[in-house]
């Protein structure tokens, strides 16, 4: 026995001593002293408590020369996935897994898009803008050049390229991309409309249906405040592959001085992307003459897509407009290399690129285009197995090149509402809901994007006609009319991606617009009192309340007998006395979901077949449909067409939750009160090495339950599934509060850490406060920044 302790307290202290040795090489730096070439004078980074950089320097360039070695020391692996990711070269570093996803961006035309935005970028006269992301590359590049690289590179026997403005437009690109619902979406539609008829279509809301909630317009009369300052072969499979998160929606919105206790504007945005680790923001502030802005950060990106002054501040949500048509060509029978186009055949554009693999030999990937854009049939299998006809993607993004860096860096810098609107008019794709508010009491929201005209026939949801020009986009609306609201008499603005009202020109712009669930609980909540603080608000942005849920429950109940609930009449009086709120305690939600499931399986897996059915279910048609889907009774889904009887909604509702009451009793047991929600429900920050055991006990992070829900304000969104476990997928990417009667105490929160080091004490440290509904602070205040730091970084010019 005495033999065996010894040998355990060697192992102990040996596997002690060999992680303190790791953690020592690889671990980023906190404290201490360092040189950059190209830094003018000194400058100082001050970490908070949370491993926040305050960045102080004495001008510009050096502060974001500083900024780029810093946010590369603590996520420069995020950076190389999301640089591979736009540039379709995953490949060549994780392997032959990932060679469908490189063809798909490749393909999608994000990678020569980056290209020739680089050319433009390279051809521009200097500018601030243009000196600042220069400046952030070369810290990045003197990271990876004299830094402790992360483990990940260890891990893969591999040493990272420098990092070039052509990677930062491939991050520009794939942010656009963002949520792909156009190529989820558009074949299913247009598969249903093809293959089961109109009637079919007219049950869901292919377009935004009288009941969903619009955002009401207030077009400003220009005189704002002033101030002095096989199932696998599918699309979604494929991105399921992606090492990176994907931007899904979002809710921001912006209280004006008349319904405040302060009487002063208050500002709240919650990103909506999909939960990875490191979670997508990376938070910096920065201070030099003349500028002070605390901001969110895209890896790669050097500047705050979301942040604010002491003055303003911006945010943004999914817009979610349709910008992306599908055309289909004619082949020319003679030639397949040519495709018929107004009376005559016209050559499609090829190019050949090569695909890098890890250890294995390189791939040569052909790429054709015609007129309309890059032909999808081969990346997209839903496509390929609808028709045989080439199918070209027509995207807004890749019609012109980005200006994106020009437009967030007038934003950070802005000093007035109209020169943030200024700069939001340069942004063409994606579109993007820009949420603003300011010291001098102005609340605004902008709609930032270049919006098609489409002739009157067209339905942008389905596959148009290739041969033809009558579907193609005949302009561009000027962005006077793009959907915006500046100080409406309401005294808020809100955004939810949910659909825009008419435009000051009529149009009804076509979108993948939610249906307004979440928009509608907060208008509702904000206008019915004028006393908001900081503090009274939280319980609205982490509200988990869906106000249509119980009623699609109530109407099930409705459809089938009293009886049918049977020895679970208590499973019956939860679901009628629903409310709509997520509580873990609750057992509502987890009766409804799976009965939910498994009556839409019932309705539509004999009609779509299993792959599309589960593809129906991840699409903005599954929420904006579902109530009118389930709530109408006459409708051809309720048929089962691999039957001779035509079947009821009566007899579907019933059969599925007869499965559900099964099912539930053999998951929790017959004690109904062990089907709390809290028990279906799970959570785990995925990291890109974490799908592989065991990579992911050192890399994934874990956290406690949260109250998942479809559509609430705090949205914890799951796949929709019969299992009755639902893995939280995405949710609130950051949850900020800003007063502008007091900057400085704003707060937020992020869902795992600051770091994507896994040796920094920052990489897990707020997973407990996010899953919690806890904040922490956005520092700004000098003193106390300075004062109790947890660390320090001092850099100082280095000479050649």
């Amino acid at each position: 026995m005495k033999k065996l302790l010894i040998l355990l307290t060697f192992l102990f202290l040996a596997s002690l001593i060999g992680f303190q040795i790791t953690k020592k090489i690889f671990a980023p730096e906190y404290d201490g002293n360092k040189e950059l070439l190209g830094l003018n004078t000194n400058a100082e980074v001050y970490f908070d408590d949370f491993g926040i950089p305050h960045i102080y320097a004495e001008n510009e360039i050096d502060a974001y020369l500083t900024l780029g070695y810093i946010h590369a020391q603590d996520r420069l692996f995020q950076m190389e996935m999301m640089r591979r990711v736009g540039s379709g070269t995953l490949a060549e570093l994780l392997g032959e897994d990932l060679v469908d996803v490189d063809k798909f961006f490749r393909t999608l035309g994000i990678p020569k898009h980056a290209e020739w935005s680089t050319e433009e970028w390279n051809q521009e006269h200097n500018s601030s803008s243009k000196s600042a992301t220069e400046a952030y590359i070369k810290g990045v590049n003197q990271f990876i050049e004299n830094g402790k690289l992360p483990l990940e590179y260890t891990l893969l026997g591999e040493k990272p390229r420098p990092f070039t403005i052509n990677d930062v437009h491939s991050i520009v690109g794939y942010m656009s991309f963002t949520f792909a619902m156009a190529m989820k979406t558009d074949p299913l539609v247009t598969k249903i409309s093809r293959q089961l008829g109109p009637q079919y279509l007219d049950v869901l809301s292919v377009h935004t249906l009288p009941e969903h909630h619009v955002i009401p317009n207030n077009y400003p009369n220009r005189n704002p405040k002033t101030n002095d300052i096989n199932f696998d072969k599918t699309l979604i499979s494929l991105l399921d592959k992606l090492p990176v998160p994907l931007l899904e929606g979002s809710n921001s919105w912006v209280i004006g001085p008349t319904k405040t206790a302060s009487g002063e504007v208050l500002f709240l945005n919650d990103t909506h992307i999909g939960f990875a680790q490191p979670s997508v923001w990376y938070e910096a502030h920065i201070e030099y003459p003349d500028f002070s802005f605390y901001g969110n950060h895209l890896a790669g990106v050097p500047f705050g897509l979301v942040g604010h002054t002491r003055e303003h501040s911006i945010g943004l949500t999914m817009f979610e407009n349709d910008d992306q048509d599908f055309f289909e060509e004619k082949l020319n029978p003679q030639n397949s290399n040519q495709v018929l186009y107004k009376d005559s055949f016209k050559d499609l554009k090829i190019r050949n690129e090569k695909i890098l693999i890890k250890d294995k030999e390189a791939i040569d990937f052909e790429i054709k285009e015609s007129i309309h854009g890059p032909i999808m049939n081969d990346v997209i299998p839903e496509i390929g197995r609808l028709t045989d006809n080439p199918v070209a993607s027509w995207w807004v993004y890749i019609q012109e090149p980005t200006k994106a860096l020009e437009a967030i860096y007038k934003m950070n810098h802005a000093k007035s509402i109209q020169e943030v609107e200024e700069a939001v008019r340069l942004i063409h794709a994606p579109g993007l809901n820009v949420m603003y508010g300011d010291k001098a009491g102005n609340i605004a929201w902008w709609a930032a994007a270049k919006l098609p005209i489409r002739p009157e026939q067209v339905n942008s949801k389905l596959f148009l006609d290739g041969t033809t020009d009558l579907d193609e986009p005949t302009g561009w609306m000027p962005f006077e009319e793009n959907p915006m609201s500046v100080n409406p008499p309401s005294g808020f603005v809100a955004s939810a991606n949910n659909q825009p009202d008419t435009l000051s020109n009529g149009t009804f712009f076509p979108g993948y617009y939610y249906p307004g669930d979440r928009w509608n609980r907060i208008a509702k909540t904000v206008s019915s009192r004028n006393d908001w603080t900081q503090e009274n608000i939280k319980s609205l942005q982490l509200e988990t309340v869906n106000e249509t849920h119980p009623k699609i429950a109530k109407s099930m109940i409705e459809a089938i007998n009293e009886s049918a609930f049977g020895d679970f009449e208590k499973v019956k009086q939860a679901l009628v006395n629903w409310d709509g709120n997520h509580d873990f305690e609750s057992i509502s939600p987890t009766v409804y979901y799976k009965w939910l499931y498994h009556t839409l399986h019932g309705m539509m897996a004999d009609e779509l077949g299993e792959a599309d059915f589960e593809n129906f279910l991840k699409t903005f048609l599954y929420i904006r449909s579902v109530q009118n889907l389930v709530q109408t009774e006459n409708s051809p889904w309720w048929d089962n067409t691999s039957t001779e009887k035509i079947e009821q909604k009566k007899e579907i509702i019933l059969n599925a939750l007869e499965k559900t009451l099964t099912e539930l009793e053999s998951q929790f047991g017959k004690n109904i009160s062990n089907w709390q929600w809290k028990n279906a429900v799970k959570l785990e920050h995925p990291h890109p090495l974490g799908a592989k055991k065991p990579l992911d006990r050192i890399f994934n992070v874990k956290a406690s339950s949260v109250p998942a829900n479809e559509e609430s304000i705090n949205k914890l969104a799951f796949d929709l599934n019969g299992d009755g476990v639902y893995y939280v997928k995405s949710g609130p990417a950051m949850r900020i509060i800003i007063d502008f009667a007091n900057v400085e105490a704003s707060e937020s929160v992020l869902p795992t850490g600051q770091s994507g080091n896994v040796f920094s004490p920052h990489y897990s440290d707020q997973a407990e406060l996010f899953a919690t509904g806890q904040y922490r602070p956005q520092l700004m205040n000098e003193s106390q920044i300075k004062n109790s730091p947890s660390g320090i970084l001092r850099f100082s010019p280095k000479r050649k």
